[in-house]
Parts: C-alpha cells; structure tokens; sequence
C-alpha cells in the first residue's frame, strides 16, 4: 500500500474514514490519521486478521481496567474493501502528548522517577492480566494533562505471557542483547524497561558493545542522574525482578533515600544485633539519667554532711563557753 487511501469505508457498519495522514508503519499494519463525524481518530489497518484481533482484545480488557496509566479507547471495529483485498481495521481516539524520553529532557530530570513509577505500575496490572507489552520503548509513551501522566499507545506488541514476543525493537529486545530468550513474561518487559531508562536519562538510547553485561554498567555508572538506582537497573537487566511490583517497590526506596538522604528509613527485618540510631539513642537515654541521678544524690549527701558537722560544731562551741 504504497499510497494511503484517501477514504476508508467499513463494510458492515458502514461508516466513512477521510485519511488525512500517516502516523506510521510496523509488522502488525499501517495507522492512520482519519476525521470521521467532525473528529480525528486513529485507524489501524492491519496485516492479517489473526493479529488484528489479538490487539482488539487487549484494548477491551485494558479499557476496562480501573487505576492503570491511561490508553486508546477503541470506537469502531470493522472490514475495508481495498484495492488489494479484504482488510480489517480498528478506530480509536487520538492520543495526544509529549513522548516521554523528550518530556524528562525538556521538564527535567526529576520527573524521571516519577514516571518510571507510574510505568511499573501500569505493567505490574498488565501482566496479571496475562499479557506483557513486548514492544516497550520511549516513543510508544506519551506524557499528558497536568498533573503529567504517562499515555501508552501502540497495543502491536502485546502478547500473551508465555508466547513468543511478536514484536520488538532490537535496541530494547532481550534477545537481541543475548540476555534471555523473546518469550513474553514479566522479567521481559522489565528488561525493557532498563533500557529505556537509560536512553531516557543520556538523552540517546544504548547501543550494545561486545559484552552486554559490561556495556550496561559502564553506560550506566556514567550516568549520575542513576546512580541510586543502579542496584535496581542492574536487577532488572539481570532478569531477576519476578514483577513489575517487586522492580516498583525498590524503585521508590532508592528514590525515597535519594530525595531525604538525612533520614534513615527502618528496615522491615532487623537483624539480631544490628541497632538502628533511634534505638541506639532511646537506649542511652536511661543511662544519662542514671548518671545524673547519682550526681543529685552525691550533692544532697554532701550537704547533709555538711550540715551535720556544722552543728557539732556550734555544740562544741557553747560547751566550751558554758
């Protein structure tokens, strides 16, 4: 389809799309920017049904979810008579906003945590729901609305857990990195998810260099705007977060100590013997009493002392004048 249409008419429900651009092109078809009914919408013409399909069901269960970062909606389902044949389509709303990796460079660096935790907990609710992403990379999240929340869009990837990954990006894709296999769990996307920040926080994305492991520590120790969260990263690459959850919960310690580095947050198991400075100075506490107390009792005795030879001494006196 070297041209785009000018107009796309479904066959069964019959309403009319006026083409007005393309907004791009992958494996699974070709989006377009339609106006239908005095509105803009984007409209996926795709490859094969098979597929088409897949990506229609993710879209009703994630719209039916409650409390995750915000998606397309889907507004028509429908087949296109083309020149080439049959084709099915979808429609949903246009999303519109600032892709991510140039959000952080141009608002700054201090949403970058902010965003990642909202990307964690979009995936963690992806993946109970039996799907990851697959195709995770900067320019598939927006940034929208004020306050700024993070807006996926691009459901192309998307596969059910223990699949092979239909679509990736090599730049993001754990296989490519020699890291793993493409079958679609958790610690998939997670991985992604390491990548991306990195090409979020340098301003480019990373380039694998002879030994992956090698070439993610160096791109990520020089990097500051990382550095609390290398541990957390390097888990990730590493694949051994088993959720989005567990990556979150880290995630927001690291970010937490490096926002208050003059707290110390208790940790939830203590080991015997380890003292935390709030115990260590409620310990110490009854010690300093302890010693003050004595210092008040040596200061009374002594002027009991005190008085008591006084008094022999005036009664010396008046004997000795009597």
């Amino acid at each position: 389809m070297p041209n785009p249409p000018l107009v796309i008419r479904g066959k069964w429900r019959g309403k009319e799309y006026r083409v007005l651009r393309e907004l791009g092109r992958g494996t699974g078809g070709i989006v377009y920017e339609v106006s239908h009914a005095q509105r803009n919408f984007a409209l996926k013409v795709g490859h094969d049904s098979f597929t088409l399909t897949s990506e229609i069901n993710v879209l009703k269960l994630l719209q039916k979810a409650e409390g995750t970062v915000l998606g397309p909606s889907l507004y028509d389902v429908d087949d296109w008579v083309s020149p080439s044949g049959v084709r099915s389509f979808y429609v949903m709303n246009v999303i519109k906003g600032v892709p991510v990796h140039h959000y952080v460079r141009n608002q700054g660096e201090e949403w970058l945590p902010v965003l990642v935790m909202q990307l964690l907990g979009f995936l963690d609710q992806l993946h109970k729901r039996g799907y990851v992403f697959g195709d995770l990379k900067p320019e598939h999240l927006l940034v929208t609305g004020s306050p700024p929340r993070l807006v996926w869009f691009d459901a192309g990837g998307m596969t059910p857990i223990g699949r092979a990954v239909k679509e990736y990006t090599e730049l993001y894709d754990r296989g490519y990195w020699q890291m793993g296999d493409r079958r679609a769990n958790p610690e998939y996307d997670l991985f992604s998810t390491s990548l991306m920040i990195l090409h979020m926080a340098q301003g480019k994305p990373v380039t694998l260099q002879q030994d992956p492991l090698t070439t993610f520590i160096h791109q990520m120790e020089r990097t500051p705007l990382l550095t609390p969260y290398r541990t957390v990263l390097k888990n990730a690459f590493l694949g051994r977060y088993p959720s989005a959850q567990a990556m979150k919960k880290d995630w927001f310690i690291a970010w937490q100590k490096d926002r208050f580095p003059g707290k110390t947050r208790r940790a939830p198991f203590s080991q015997p013997g380890n003292t935390s400075p709030s115990r260590r100075t409620t310990a110490n506490k009854p010690k300093k009493g302890w010693r003050l107390l004595v210092k008040v009792f040596k200061i009374i005795l002594f002027l009991i002392l005190s008085s008591f030879l006084s008094l022999l001494a005036a009664l010396y006196l008046i004997y000795q004048v009597l």
